[in-house]
């Protein structure tokens, strides 16, 4: 009788499919790219050289950034995308216009080495749309290193400049 039975199940096609492996191996992929997915959401864009501050703080209130990145040869990048000093303003405008909350903030990121009126461009640009609220992004510098890494509190090198 043992062997009866056997022989009906070896007859009978397979009709269902076992989904239980598929969800596992899903879920694990789920979790992984969970997990990294959080180490690039803090990376910049572009890579430039900060000028140093002691100073430096970080706004901890919500808001939504509108990133503008300026490098040393004097190049705009708006959220990582290249744009000309012409478009800036439009560029600005739109990007403004995407973003839900009330309170915007323009980060410029602007290399040491960036031109001066490069940076005052981007700022008369972000007041020309209506954004108010400007930030430079500088790198922090420890207070213990700080007289070395700054030599701008030197009273000789104020009186160079």
């Amino acid at each position: 009788m043992l062997n009866d039975w056997k022989a009906e199940a070896d007859d009978n096609p397979i009709t269902e499919i076992n989904i239980t492996p598929l969800t596992d191996v899903m879920l694990v992929l789920l979790i992984i790219f969970m997990v990294t997915a959080t180490f690039f959401i803090a990376e910049p864009v572009m890579k430039v050289s900060l000028p140093p501050a002691v100073t430096s703080i970080r706004d901890s209130e919500a808001a939504d950034e509108i990133t503008v990145t300026v490098n040393q040869l004097g190049n705009f990048f708006v959220d990582g995308r290249l744009v000309q000093p012409a478009d800036l303003v439009e560029v600005l405008m739109n990007t403004a216009r995407k973003l839900p909350n009330a309170r915007k903030i323009v980060v410029i990121r602007a290399d040491k080495k960036a031109a001066y009126g490069s940076i005052i461009w981007v700022m008369d640009a972000a007041r020309l749309v209506g954004l108010r609220n400007v930030s430079l992004t500088t790198e922090e510098v420890d207070g213990k290193d700080a007289s070395k890494r700054l030599n701008i509190y030197e009273p000789t090198k104020l009186k160079e400049r």
